[in-house]
């Protein structure tokens, strides 16, 4: 596998798919929540808006951790966030809704994984990633645990939208070619190529 080799080399940040300045000022804007514990339940806690994830969110800075940190995020009926990849790990637990992700480093085959309320997954480091709300009419909710305090001490923290995605909005035209046969399989799909740069 060469993701290792795309993750030495990233040390210059595109600043056209970074997605570091506007993850920053959103935590300027809405500091992370503090305590020992989340003041209310996940699953329904508001949550706000982040533009450049086509989706909400909130972040939690629980018990002064240097570490670990935590951010809940809701994708609308039938939506998906942005094609994403970032340098922190990440354990993704599914507080609500029923849908997929596709995951692959660059050049490799996607994988989907299916996911529903219950589910733990993780993206691998640095590849890319994107997830989808199967339900037409309700909401789904993930909880991302990573390791961000350990990654920015070492400067090592980026976040970067995929090249097909620079605009906020875009990432609509990521189609899924085949469907998986029970909630569990990980299947090869394809991405359609993005209609603006089509034109």
């Amino acid at each position: 596998m060469g993701e290792w080799d795309d993750y030495q080399i990233m040390a210059h940040e595109d600043l056209e798919t970074s997605e570091m300045a506007a993850r920053e000022e959103f935590l300027r804007n809405n500091p992370p929540l503090t305590g020992l514990a989340a003041p209310e339940d996940l699953r329904t806690i508001d949550l706000i808006k982040r533009p450049w994830r086509n989706n909400k969110g909130l972040w939690f800075d629980l018990a002064d951790n240097h570490v670990i940190q935590a951010h809940l995020a809701e994708i609308p009926p039938g939506g998906h966030t942005t094609r994403h990849r970032h340098t922190t790990e990440a354990y993704i637990y599914v507080v609500k809704g029923s849908g997929y992700s596709i995951i692959n480093y660059e050049g490799e085959l996607e994988q989907r994984v299916e996911w529903s309320e219950g589910s733990l997954f993780s993206p691998p480091v640095w590849a890319w990633h994107q997830h989808f709300n199967s339900d037409r009419d309700e909401t789904a909710r993930y909880l991302a645990l990573q390791d961000t305090g350990l990654v920015r001490h070492l400067r090592l923290h980026r976040i970067e939208r995929h090249p097909s995605q620079k605009k906020v909005g875009q990432g609509m035209e990521y189609e899924v070619e085949a469907q998986p046969a029970s909630g569990s399989d990980v299947v090869p799909v394809a991405a359609a190529v993005d209609a603006a740069e089509r034109e």
